[in-house]
């Protein structure tokens, strides 16, 4: 198997510590979902610099339902802690519940529902946040959902871990007006993936759901994170628990 490290990882040696040790944490739930948020606040240090000048420009992280209390938890308290002296940039937050599908060999992931706050939608920042981007077929999906209804200024496709060509695969779905507005902030590129052709190796160590403990592909539709709950109380205060 191959990997090589970006520039991100070689110039912060405990990211790409961080990145190096998560198959070894199999089996090690809170350990796994500690590593998880450490390497999203990581990952917010990467970009920050390149959005601390905009003034007036809502920061939009979009996530998957998997990864909203631990890698894009982490990307968003980074982002707050830096923007907590620009009063003009908020960081608003959207996650998105997938279900995988598989038809004549074709993937597709159709959002089954979303918790969406409300931001400013002229020329916004998204920040579109998955623990692995293999095929690109979630974050095609909910790039498409955020910008059905939106102007993004800049597009950050964020990720520990990229396979080789992901990039590309992502781009060639959208028109050249929204990728060439694509910036890919990674830890490392893999090239391998498993005999069964489901994951990529070493990647992030599996199966995202069970590394995180949530469940399968289909349970963790299941889950609320508390992250959701969390600010759900903040930003839409009338609507009752789930």
């Amino acid at each position: 198997m191959s990997r090589t490290f970006t520039p991100f990882a070689n110039a912060n040696p405990s990211a790409r510590s961080l990145v190096e040790n998560l198959p070894s944490l199999k089996d090690q739930v809170p350990q796994y979902r500690e590593a998880m948020r450490e390497i999203g606040s990581h990952l917010a240090s990467a970009f920050f610099p390149k959005i601390a000048s905009l003034k007036g420009r809502d920061v939009f992280v979009i996530c998957t339902v998997e990864d909203a209390d631990f890698l894009a938890r982490g990307i968003i308290e980074k982002l707050e802690e830096e923007l907590k002296n620009h009063e003009s940039v908020r960081t608003r937050m959207m996650c998105i519940w997938n279900e995988r599908v598989n038809h004549n060999g074709i993937s597709s992931a159709p959002i089954v529902k979303a918790y969406e706050e409300e931001y400013n939608n002229e020329h916004p920042i998204f920040v579109v946040v998955k623990s692995i981007i293999s095929g690109a077929c979630v974050v095609k999906t909910n790039i498409a959902r955020a910008i059905s209804h939106s102007k993004p200024n800049q597009i950050f496709v964020v990720s520990p871990v990229m396979l080789e060509g992901a990039e590309c695969r992502l781009k060639n779905e959208f028109p050249d007006s929204i990728s060439d507005k694509f910036e890919f902030i990674h830890f490392a590129t893999d090239t391998d993936k498993s005999l069964s052709g489901e994951e990529v190796v070493p990647g992030i160590g599996g199966s995202i759901y069970e590394l995180l403990g949530i469940g399968n592909a289909h349970s963790k539709n299941k889950y609320l994170p508390k992250i959701v709950r969390d600010r759900r109380k903040i930003y839409f205060p009338t609507l009752s628990a789930a």
